[in-house]
């Protein structure tokens, strides 16, 4: 019986942009100026594998956004440019914006005061989209915000797509 020799794919080859549809595996490469939205440290890391304790709910759940520690009322700035998707209370993540930055890609701020900002309006990378606030169902582990990325409907490790040295609570900090 005939079989078919394996083939390796070719590295180093130029392929086509990708479509709308087609999964994106580096946000980076889609949006020329990403910023850290607030500057803080991450105090819980992204994970959508492993379980992690939630103090405020007593249970345990991934965590499928990153968490940047911060002051109540501090400036959260959008990551990169787009346009507000949603403005929502939502019972668990208090406040939450969502912006649309097109290729796929939308971010989401969880715990933000919205400022002077309406649904459809577009914004550009760092300009300043609220302050921050509360997050119900995280609220026993202070000021943070709760920042979500996604692309084409998956989750993605917001530290990684805004691609920048983000500072990590180490372990001793208090």
């Amino acid at each position: 019986a005939w079989v078919a020799p394996a083939v390796q794919p070719e590295e180093n080859v130029p392929t086509a942009p990708p479509a709308e549809e087609t999964p994106i595996s580096d946000p980076q490469d889609l949006l020329p100026q990403v910023m850290s939205p607030l500057d803080g440290t991450t105090v819980t890391v992204f994970s959508v594998t492993e379980l992690m304790y939630d103090e405020t709910m007593a249970d345990w759940r991934t965590h499928n956004g990153v968490d940047f520690k911060g002051e109540k009322g501090q400036k959260i700035k959008a990551l990169a440019d787009g346009t507000i998707l949603s403005i929502e209370t939502d019972a668990l993540w208090g406040k939450v914006v969502t912006i649309d930055h097109g290729f796929g890609i939308k971010s989401r701020y969880c715990g933000i005061e919205p400022g002077d900002i309406e649904k459809g309006q577009k914004v550009e990378v760092s300009e300043v989209i609220g302050t921050l606030g509360d997050i119900p169902c995280e609220l026993l582990d202070g000021p943070h915000l709760h920042l979500e990325i996604t692309v084409n409907g998956a989750y993605t490790d917001p530290v990684e797509a805004i691609g920048r040295e983000v500072k990590a609570a180490s372990a001793t900090a208090a």
